[in-house]
């Protein structure tokens, strides 16, 4: 129950950032998402030219391009939300482990320095089991709530974006022209929600 709440945290962070309400930050969600819209768009036309290099058609490279432009921020949002879950986890045992080093040092050091070697255990253990929330997972959530938050309402809303780039190319990979027909954007939104959606009940469970 603690780690939801760290995640639902996290979450209302990252969207409260990405919408612009967070004092002083307004606009830095817009920017970064800008700066990796552009990153991606950059590496895409690198991987074009080496496709073309190596004799691959530049139509199949392209709309492999466009797929995964669609795809990589709902991955990265599921990635970092598996981190935060398995951080979450695994943190209980984290601090059992830390604390059995510190019992062990009783067998192999003298009374007073084990006794501060436990006590000192005992610490990183209790920091290990509830610093775990808002130091990690909750930073994790915010980001992927930020992603998705910038992402998704680009994808919608169409435009001159990578998100709508990637409409383009797919339909030119596979009609052999520019276009953006609306059911092809309904299915390529549907699939860039899948992943946006599996994090977001991973981190309600």
């Amino acid at each position: 129950m603690r780690g939801r709440v760290w995640f639902l945290a996290g979450a209302a962070a990252g969207v409260a950032l990405g919408l612009g309400h967070v004092p002083y930050l307004a606009g830095a969600a817009a920017s970064l998402a800008e700066s990796a819209q552009r990153a991606v768009g950059s590496a895409g036309s690198a991987i074009v030219r080496a496709g073309a290099r190596h004799g691959a058609p530049r139509r199949a490279v392209q709309g492999v391009f466009g797929l995964l432009t669609v795809l990589v921020p709902g991955v990265t949002a599921l990635l970092l939300v598996l981190a935060g879950a398995a951080a979450s986890r695994l943190r209980v045992v984290i601090g059992l482990l830390v604390v059995a080093v510190g019992v062990v040092g009783f067998r192999y050091l003298p009374h007073g320095v084990a006794s501060g070697t436990l006590v000192f255990a005992l610490g990183a253990a209790a920091l290990a089991v509830f610093a775990v929330g808002p130091v990690f997972v909750m930073p994790l959530a915010a980001v992927a709530a930020l992603i998705g938050t910038e992402f998704l309402p680009r994808l919608i809303a169409g435009g001159p974006s990578a998100a709508h780039g990637a409409v383009v190319e797919v339909h030119r990979a596979l009609f052999a022209r520019p276009g953006a027909p609306l059911a092809l954007e309904a299915a390529l939104l549907a699939l860039a929600a899948v992943p946006f959606a599996l994090a977001a009940r991973l981190a309600l469970r």
